[in-house]
Parts: C-alpha cells; structure tokens; sequence
C-alpha cells in the first residue's frame, strides 16, 4: 500500500449505507491462515484493537506453539501520519484474532466456516479450545477460477467436500447461499526468500572459545548476496546439487570457493533443503515459479504452472518438530530431500545455524541449510520484527539476467505492472478495460500468471507473493462493523488496514509493512479495492460486492437470503 486513501466516496455514499450507522459495541472476528504474514497481521491488529497473543500450528491435532510479536510502534512521518505506539494505543475496543496455520488451512476454514479446522488455538488450556465462529483466512495460494466454482456450487477443497446434502466427516454445505458471494482481494506484497544461515562450520578451540567458519561470498552484502541463477536454484530445489563445494556455486561466486579463507580442511558441506510442511501458500508461489523458471533443467518436477501448496512427494524427507528446544537433524533426512516444518518460522528455526560443537579442542559441527521462506525472516528485517533469526538472503538472478535481492522495492517493481480488474491506471472503476478481467471474478484480484516468472521487470525480484483476504460478501450485523467501518460508526479492520500510514508508510520504511520488508498495495488498488468491497459508491454499487449485513438486500443483494457469517 502506498499512501492512505481518505474518504473516497464522499457525498456519493448510498443512503443505503447510512443505515447501518450509530453507534458499534465492540466485536470480535476470527480467521486463520497465512504464516507468512502472521507477525504483522497480530501486529496490525493490535494497532486497530485490543491486543491479543499469536499462536502457531498445523493439523487439528497438534498443539499450538506461542509465537513472540513485539507491539508496533509507528513513529510518524511527514508524508504520513502521527506517532502511534500500539503498545498503549489501539484505534478502536473491537478484537481481531488470528491464528497461524497455514495457508491451506485458512483457506480450508472459509470454505468450510467451521473453526474446528483450525484445531487448538489455545495453549495455556488442557484440551481444544476452537474459536466460535470464522469471518476471514489469509493467503498466498490464489483462488483460481476452479476454487471460486467449487465454493459456488460444490466440489472438493484442501481436504473438504461442500455438497448441498452434507454427511459424514469433512463435508459442509455449499457456503454461496450461506454467506454470499467468495470475496478475494490482496492486501500486500511479499518477496519469497531463498534464505541460509552464513556459518557453515563451528570449530572448538583449545581455550575453550568457538570459531565459526562463514561462506565466503565475493561481492556480497551485509545480509547476504550469494549469487544464484535460475538453473542453478531449479537444481538445488529439485534436490541435484548437495554440496556448497558444487562447481555451480564457485563459478557464480566469480570462481571462488564459498570456503571461509580461515577454513584450513577441505570444503565440502552437505547442502539440506528445507520446506514446508504444511499446506502453505508460500510453497504454492515457490512451485508457481519454479514450474516457469525450470523448464530448462533435466528432471524438474515442478510442473502445475498455477504452483502447488505442499511440495512433491518425491522429494519429502522427515519433518522437523519446531515446538523442540534444539534443532537437531530428524531420523531420516536425506540430501536431495526436504526436510519439512511446518509455517515460515519452522523452516527459518531449522536454517538457522544455533548448534554448538562438543567440549574438546577440535570438535567441530557442520551445517549448510538452505530454504524458502517470507523475507521478514531474513535479516534485516528478522531484526528489526523481533525475531531472533540471522538468516542470509540470496541475490536471484531474474530473466533480463540481473542479480536482485528480495525487497520491499525489488517486489513492487515486480508486482507494480498489474491493475486491479476493470480499473484505468488510477484504480477508478471502468468496465470498459477488460484486459485484467472482471471485478465480479474473484479470481481476477489476484491474477498469478503474470507474477511466476516476470519477463520485463529489469530491477525486479523473480518470486513474489500477494498475501490474500479471503472472506465472504455477507455478515451477520456485528460482525461486519468490526469489518468495514459504517457510516457515522467505529472504524472497520479493513478501512484501518487500506487507509492508515501506520500499516504502509514507505518514508524511511517507517509502516508496519515496509519495515518488515514487505511492501503495501499501490494506490491504484487501495482504491479499486475500497470503492469495490468496502465503501458502497454509487460508481459501483450495481455489481452489489460490497460487504454488507446479512438479511438484507441493500447495499448487496447477494446479501438478501443470507445468513452471514
């Protein structure tokens, strides 16, 4: 997001809309979702409303992990707004919850709208404590037009049927009679980092200290800058280089061994791919890419262009529990296999080089990791989210043959040449531009083809996400205060979100977004997404998808019949 966008609609607001206006009790709403995203979801939240804790976890049965977030405090700018520590200050009483799951899972409770998919979301309590309802989910992995039929009319998703006669475990009804039209939109910018940690090797010395042996990265920078091109990331992630010494390595590293100057013993470090567990929509744009990029590479298996939300089967080693204290290889792992866990914080904890060597002078450890995951688990942006993680980035080489470093800049240069469906170039609506489809398409708002392998970005950022909200077109009547803000009422979530600097001030990083080296929407689709689903305008108001209450037929008709979620 770029700069807020003030009240758009004015005086063309629907007297519609005025009837929802007055004065909102505080409300909850809860979704799930996206790990990759999930710190600054907790933290944007905080900022809008009360402050609540972010749990983590995968599966209905496993438990949930605390995961620490440090509260937000936005220090103003001039181009911005004011100073806001969200430690102490929170914009409105309403409450929104999140949890950590995954994309997959998210999507899988929208579908569904039964909270239970999420499993435990409480830690600190014997048993399962299931939130009591589900309004949103967060995501990587695109609805693409096949989901948005079955969430019409029926069909199989992440695990669940939706048939108009439900029975039987995982089967739900149809959700479109039930809450109305499948909203879609993104609501950020996220590059995907090939991240390692830059300690290859600790050594015991005889005073009893310890050496660590770093690879030596020519012309690289503070945070990394290991130099990879297309062919040779298509082999690592396809398990055919397993060794930092592969001659691929040297020769992108100007012909010079990776080996630490220091580093006496002959340079061989085995290199382990990490990955996710989970249904993860982070794998879902890996694999995107990966299916555009490697074509080219003999015994590539990254093939479905739309990109896949777990990893092939072929190349699953063990899982790694990152609810343990240490993170010792597991039983099984395998070079030329992944060894999974599961959310982004997972993976960078299994990258991460905290292992130590034994007492006695001489001993040594060895380990070379490498993975995907969301840049804000690299430095430096790690440190600065409160993360304790010292994770590399690697520089990628994207097609017009320059070597680019996941940036908030670098990803907006690749996201920057997409308009929202129907939009002129400001994001005011005109049907008459068909070229990036239709509004009323949920599909349309996160068009992926465009994105997997960007042709003509020279500066851009070859892997780049959009994180998704997903959610429904109809609410039940306190729900969707907390949602949207009414007229005269409480600011909504999702105004807070699309019009406050505090999320998406770029001025010296100083936004929650850019400062965790994520990057906002455009303006252009800050307001196509405003003037489409949260504000009712009179340019707009005839494709009734606007989100409005449930059991009415205005502003939305979709909404009449509805029972709202």
């Amino acid at each position: 997001m770029s700069m807020k966008l003030r009240a758009l609609a004015g005086a063309s607001l629907l007297a519609a809309t005025a009837a929802l206006a007055g004065a909102a009790h505080a409300g909850t709403i809860y979704g799930a979702g996206s790990s990759l995203i999930a710190p600054y979801q907790r933290q944007i939240a905080d900022c809008y409303g009360t402050a609540q804790p972010l749990y983590s976890r995968t599966g209905a049965t496993t438990s949930p992990v605390s995961v620490a977030v440090s509260p937000f405090n936005y220090t103003g700018s001039p181009t911005g707004g004011a100073p806001q520590n969200c430690a102490t200050s929170h914009n409105t009483t309403n409450t929104v919850q999140y949890l950590s799951t995954g994309s997959g899972t998210g999507i899988a409770g929208v579908y569904s709208h039964d909270a239970g998919r999420y499993g435990d979301v409480d830690p600190a309590t014997s048993g399962v404590q299931n939130y009591p309802s589900v309004q949103y989910g967060l995501s990587e992995t695109s609805l693409l037009a096949a989901d948005v039929a079955t969430y019409n009319s029926g069909g199989v998703i992440q695990g669940i049927t939706l048939t108009a006669t439900p029975s039987g475990a995982n089967q739900y009804p149809i959700p479109k009679p039930l809450y109305g039209p499948l909203v879609q939109f993104p609501v950020a910018v996220a590059p995907v980092a090939i991240a390692y940690d830059p300690v290859y090797k600790k050594e015991r010395l005889a005073d009893g200290t310890i050496k660590s042996y770093s690879f030596n990265v020519v012309g690289g920078r503070s945070n990394g800058g290991l130099k990879l091109d297309a062919t040779t990331y298509c082999k690592i992630l396809n398990g055919q280089i397993t060794d930092w010494n592969a001659p691929a390595l040297t020769t992108l590293n100007g012909g010079t061994s990776l080996k630490d100057a220091t580093d006496t013993a002959t340079f061989s470090v085995p290199l382990q791919i990490v990955g996710r567990s989970d249904s993860s929509g982070t794998t879902q744009v890996t694999t995107r890419h990966l299916a555009a990029a490697c074509g080219g590479v003999t015994g590539n298996v990254y093939t479905n262009t739309n990109g896949v939300s777990t990893l092939p089967a072929g190349l699953i080693g063990p899982t790694y529990d990152k609810s343990l204290t240490n993170n010792s290889a597991p039983a099984g792992e395998t070079l030329g296999k992944f060894t999974v866990a599961a959310g982004s914080d997972g993976v960078a904890k299994y990258i991460d080089f905290t292992a130590t060597p034994g007492l006695t002078a001489g001993d040594t450890v060895v380990q070379g990791r490498i993975g995907y995951v969301g840049n804000d688990y690299t430095l430096p942006y790690a440190a600065s989210n409160g993360l304790t993680f010292t994770l590399y980035n690697a520089s990628l080489q994207n097609l017009a043959g320059n070597f680019k470093e996941p940036t908030l800049t670098t990803a907006n240069i690749t996201f920057g040449s997409n308009l929202p469906p129907e939009s002129t170039n400001t994001g005011v609506y005109d049907p008459s531009v068909t070229a990036n489809g239709s509004r009323a398409n949920p599909q349309d708002w996160v068009r992926v083809g465009n994105l997997a392998n960007p042709p003509s970005t020279v500066d851009g950022y070859p892997i780049v996400a959009t994180t998704n909200w997903i959610g429904y077109s109809c609410y039940a009547a306190g729900n969707i205060d907390v949602l949207r803000t009414a007229s005269g009422g409480t600011q909504g979530f999702l105004n807070f979100f699309v019009d406050e600097a505090l999320v998406d001030d770029t001025a010296g990083n100083s936004g929650l977004l850019p400062s965790a080296g994520l990057a906002g929407l455009p303006s252009a689709w800050q307001r196509a997404i405003k003037q489409t689903f949260i504000q009712t305008v009179a340019a707009t108001a005839g494709l009734n998808l606007v989100i409005a209450p449930a059991g009415t037929s205005s502003p939305n008709s979709n909404c009449t019949s509805a029972t709202g979620a």
